[in-house]
């Protein structure tokens, strides 16, 4: 498979990034989560590549790209525009994007601006709202043995009784395998923290950063070009939400992978790229 790589320059640095494949169909751009989780854990995404461009990028401050320090860059509103200087970059007239998680933040502020050339988003396992993902890790919460509800609610985080309740977070509503891929091993290990803690918080289930006031759902109405959400049925961006904002989509569409939390390309990779697949080619090819 073929693979360019290449550096953007923007605003407090460079951005890495790279396409993967030749095919002929609307290029597919993607949005790695976190903040400051980098592209690495998207890798199953590269097996759309037979049919189109798949472009992954590194967002300022994580992964290949180059780490900074200046929190002011650290904003929903920068990050839209590295999005935009990468698709004026590469030429692109027409294109896809999807969003994993934080990354679906991210593509919804982007198309809200009105862009020329996209032609759908897909959502996967999405963050859009910081009240909504708090309000339903809250009800996961609830539904955790008596013993780590108490500790997580507390809030000790140094203490290993919630280190261990944390993990049993994580297992269920976000990896939900026992054995970590290579590549969210590499993400991991190239992740930026200090962005994250900063962005969002300590933790995947309580946000205290600066995206704690964050909500789309009540603009979900002016996105107008064909919406594709996807979660897991164990996931910490669960079905519930994903079902209340199909409704606010005037072309939302949703699938739910019922062995899966927040990493279904993982978990039921076949299932889940076929279901990609299907969506790019009979609506947006």
């Amino acid at each position: 498979m073929k693979k360019i790589e290449g550096i953007l320059e923007v605003q407090g640095g460079n951005v890495w990034y790279e396409v993967v494949g030749e095919g002929q169909e609307v290029p597919l751009i993607v949005l790695h989560g976190g903040p400051g989780y980098p592209h690495d854990s998207l890798e199953p995404l590269e097996d759309l590549a037979n049919e189109r461009k798949v472009i992954f990028y590194d967002q300022l401050g994580c992964g290949n790209s180059k780490r900074t320090t200046d929190k002011s860059l650290w904003t929903v509103e920068h990050f839209v525009k590295e999005l935009e200087q990468l698709i004026k970059s590469l030429k692109l007239t027409k294109y896809h994007i999807i969003g994993h998680s934080w990354g679906s933040a991210l593509a919804v502020a982007f198309a809200l601006t009105k862009p020329n050339g996209l032609q759908s988003l897909i959502l996967t396992d999405p963050y859009i709202s910081t009240p909504q993902w708090d309000k339903d890790a809250k009800r996961l919460i609830d539904k955790m043995p008596i013993a780590m509800q108490k500790v997580l609610k507390e809030g000790k985080i140094e203490s290993e009784t919630y280190q261990e309740a944390s993990m049993e977070y994580y297992y269920r509503h976000v990896y939900r395998f026992k054995k970590f891929p290579i590549a969210c091993v590499k993400a991991s290990n190239k992740m930026n923290r200090e962005l994250y803690g900063y962005m969002w918080g300590p933790e995947e289930f309580k946000a205290s950063g600066t995206l704690k006031d964050l909500d789309f759902i009540p603009l979900l109405q002016e996105i107008k070009v064909p919406v594709l959400l996807l979660c897991g049925r164990f996931d910490e961006a669960t079905p519930e939400a994903l079902e209340f904002y199909k409704t606010k989509l005037p072309k939302g569409q949703m699938k739910v992978f019922e062995d899966s939390a927040h990493f279904p390309f993982y978990t039921e990779r076949k299932a889940y790229i076929t279901t990609v697949r299907k969506f790019l080619r009979e609506f947006h090819a």
